[in-house]
Order: structure tokens, then sequence, then C-alpha cells
């Protein structure tokens, strides 16, 4: 048998510590715990030792966890190591990890939530074939906690450039190559894809709709049914309703 190697990747030094005592307390199967102070050192390890589990910080000095992750995932490193986070955030935020199914430790870390995390672990080291989590929609919700939603847009009109402040923008359509940027000025051209923008617009203010759309909720004035029980939208200061697809039709539920 292989030897059972993890990673505590964490800026908290007494954290790095204490975690490392649980786990060698909790899990006498492993052979050695390692440690790194940022993301790049844990990125640069995590590489070299492949780690059979890495317990990744949300919030750490140059890459952030998830940032870690997704270059893990895209390295191919998460089929063989397996990724837990850990993460200070309210309760809140911890829904998106319950909801992509990635597992979390809350700080304070405590013997039981962590034996919890053990168990799982060593589950996916048995199984025959990964689990690959979608971290996108989690980068956004842990986006709620930094604040740094998308402000401005840098967008093509003829052959000028317009800075727009996203807080006037009522939608954001998809074309061929493009996206087009519409606000109660006019019309504008950005090259971001709609999936872009998903992930650097405030959830709360911008829902995706279609998948060729994604509105400004303040922006919308009324959403009715026509006559072949689809939902339209009606947004204030544009004549032509958007169309919801029925994969987003939930989000209107109670109307």
């Amino acid at each position: 048998m292989s030897e059972l190697r993890v990673l505590i990747a964490d800026d908290e030094p007494m954290l790095r510590f204490h975690l490392q005592q649980m786990l060698e307390d909790l899990w006498p199967e492993i052979d050695k715990v390692l440690t790194a102070a940022n993301g790049e050192e844990a990125l640069e390890m995590a590489r070299s030792i492949r780690p059979q589990a890495i317990f990744l910080d949300i919030r750490m000095p140059g890459l952030s966890g998830i940032e870690v992750a997704e270059r893990l995932q895209q390295e191919g490193l998460t089929r063989a190591s397996h990724v837990v986070f850990l993460t200070a955030y309210d309760d809140y935020a911890v829904q998106a990890f319950e909801r992509e199914a990635v597992d979390y430790v809350l700080k304070p870390v405590d013997d039981q939530r962590l034996l919890q995390s053990i168990t799982r672990l060593q589950e996916r080291l048995r199984a025959p074939e990964p689990v690959l989590a979608d971290l996108s929609d989690l980068k956004r919700w842990v986006g709620r906690e930094r604040g740094d939603w998308l402000k401005w847009i840098n967008a093509q009109q003829g052959e000028d450039i317009h800075v727009i402040a996203v807080e006037s923008v009522l939608l954001f359509r998809a074309e061929y190559k493009y996206t087009t940027v519409v606000t109660p000025d006019g019309e504008y051209l950005i090259r971001k894809s709609l999936k872009q923008l998903e992930e650097e617009l405030d959830p709360d203010a911008f829902w995706r709709v279609h998948r060729s759309a994604i509105v400004r909720v303040p922006a919308i004035e009324r959403v009715r049914r026509d006559l072949s029980g689809g939902l339209k939208i009606h947004i204030r200061g544009l004549k032509k309703p958007q169309p919801v697809s029925r994969r987003f039709a939930d989000r209107f539920r109670q109307m």
C-alpha cells in the first residue's frame, strides 16, 4: 500500500499546527502530514508530493484555496488528491459548498466535524472514480464575502469605448462572438461570455434567465405568462420582453 500523505494549506501557523495534531490523532493511518503557508506553496507541494488529501483554506495570500483547487483540477491532479476546504464563512456561504457536494470544515475546527471529513475522504480514496466538483458557482458565492463583484465594464459602440457602470445595465444578451450590453442609453458590445459574466456579477442583482440572457433584477418590471405557458420578463425601458427558459423558470415560481 502506498504512503498516505496529507497536505494542510493555511496562512495561520497555529491552525496548521492544531489541525496537524488532530489529523494525526483521528486518522492514525496517515504516514506524513505536510503544511503550506500560502496558495502558491500549496500548489507546488501538491504537484510534487501528490498527497491523497489536501485541506485548503479558502482565503490565503496569493492564490485562494478555490483557485488552487481549480489549478489542480485543470492539471488532473484532483483525481488522486481529494480536497477539503477550510472556511470561516457563515451558513449562507456554506450552502454553496453543500449544493456543489464540496467537502468543507468550518473554523475553528472541532473533532466531530473533522472526523466526518476523514470518513468521507476514506470513502473517496476507496472509490474507483473521483468526484470532480464544479467550482464555478462556489466561486461566485464565496465572492459575496469579498464584495468584489464587477462594478465597471469597458464596452464598444462603433469606434468608441465606453466605461459603463454595471448597476446601469438592464440586460446582457449573448450574440455571435460577442455579448451585447443593453442600458437605458443604448447597446454596446463586449467580448466576455455570459459564463464569464456569471462568475463576476453579483448573483443577488443579476439572474441568468436564458442560455442567451442575464437580466438585472431591479430592472424587472413584471413577469407574464404567454399563451403557450412560457414566461416573459418585461424590463423597464425595453419594448421587447425577454423569454425565460424552463431551466430558470423556478426563479419566478412565487409569481
